[in-house]
């Protein structure tokens, strides 16, 4: 069966993901290249929509540095449930909601930023759907508002190219997991679970980035932002900081 929006709900619902999300709220909170990137490029007035909150490690985190306009969704809804008992315990007032990144409920030009990160964007199955998300959060930003998120990048994580090396010869002889759709997908077992990735090139993003009327401002591999502790890097494999612009 193809990876779907069922298989990805399905992927961060089990006890042992939920916990480790709740985890990561109190022992990662926000990763220093983040929050180097939001000191940059946030207002603490500004009204932010965080897609793909999970459990609100970034929502809190943020919250925490002062940006107290925030509205967090996820795909999953027992990540909204997880997330709402932390609101509970840190007595915070944030709003948080089930939410398809592909089909927002907000009227157009209310955000003046949206934040897609850890990799969600690419959690989502199919180039064409991953595009409607793109559209959907240029739609409810206002002019020249900022979309920050990030990707993994094929082609900068040196550690990885055998592996795709590989997968293109796989791909050329037809010897694939049927379940994915792209070159670049993955179906990835971890944590006793298994969950879909796309794992795009710079180019890639850029081109999506022009077909919903983004311009990129700035783009920078995670660690050329800022010197990681260890337990970010244990975490999170290298990854890419897009910052984008809605066009006028």
């Amino acid at each position: 069966m193809k990876a779907s929006k069922e298989f990805v709900i399905d992927s961060f619902s089990g006890k042992e993901v939920q916990e480790k999300y709740r985890r990561s709220v109190f022992d990662i909170g926000l990763w220093e290249s983040e929050k180097i990137i939001f000191g940059r490029y946030l207002n603490e007035t500004s009204k932010i929509l965080d897609i793909g909150c999970g459990a609100g490690r970034t929502t809190f985190g943020l919250h925490k540095l002062g940006y107290k306009n925030i509205v967090a969704v996820d795909f999953t809804p027992k990540m909204i449930e997880s997330a709402k008992v932390i609101q509970l315990e840190l007595k915070t007032n944030i709003d948080f909601e089930v939410g398809d990144a592909c089909n927002l409920r907000f009227t157009d030009e209310i955000f003046d930023s949206c934040i897609f990160s850890f990799n969600g964007l690419m959690q989502i199955p199919i180039r064409e759907n991953r595009l409607k998300a793109m559209k959907e959060i240029n739609r409810v930003l206002k002019g020249k508002g900022l979309f920050i998120f990030t990707t993994h990048d094929r082609e900068k994580n040196e550690e990885w190219l055998w592996f795709w090396e590989e997968e293109k010869i796989r791909w050329e002889s037809g010897n694939i997991d049927d379940r994915i759709f792209e070159y670049g997908d993955r179906i990835i077992f971890e944590e006793g679970r298994e969950t879909f990735l796309h794992f795009p090139t710079r180019d890639e993003i850029l081109s999506m980035l022009k077909e919903s009327n983004f311009i990129d401002v700035e783009d920078k591999w995670i660690f050329d932002i800022a010197d990681e502790p260890k337990i970010v890097r244990e975490n999170v494999c290298g990854c890419r900081f897009w910052i984008a612009k809605k066009k006028d």
